[in-house]
């Protein structure tokens, strides 16, 4: 009895840590996420928000691993963009909500997504966070 309990004991250990080590990224962590970084691209706070956004240059070591680095004059300058197109969208909405969360797959790989709805008036433009996971937290891949 007691090899049956030391048993399940080691599987519940394994499924626990496995959502650590894999990661997880759940709703509630995707709209903090967003919430924030909205709020640094608000602030024009690039430094804050090139944590939050994954890499997307030329570095092929890092894509996929790592998020951008505000020292590097080329990352600078994808995340100022990234922001101010943020930026702008936010300064003409009267407010943004978000939608529906789902988990998706591409080339084998899982990422999540979630709507966002931002709103002007009686427009609404909807379009969507996509989140993938780096460095132990859940990161902004892209916004389609």
């Amino acid at each position: 009895m007691k090899k049956l309990i030391s048993f399940f004991v080691i599987i519940f250990a394994i499924v626990v840590s496995s959502n650590v080590i894999f990661g997880q990224i759940t709703e509630q962590s995707a709209k903090s996420v967003a919430n924030k970084f909205f709020n640094a691209c608000k602030k024009s706070d690039y430094g804050s928000a090139s944590v939050m956004l994954a890499y997307h240059g030329s570095d092929e070591s890092r894509l996929y691993k790592d998020t951008y680095n505000y020292s590097i004059s080329e990352d600078a300058s994808d995340v100022k963009r990234f922001c101010n197109r943020v930026k702008a969208t936010l300064e003409i909405s009267d407010s943004y909500e978000f939608g529906k969360f789902r988990t998706k797959k591409s080339h084998g790989n899982e990422y999540k997504s979630l709507d966002v709805v931002f709103k002007s008036g009686s427009q609404k433009i909807k379009n969507k966070l996509i989140f993938i996971y780096i460095k132990n937290s859940p990161i902004i891949y892209k916004l389609d």
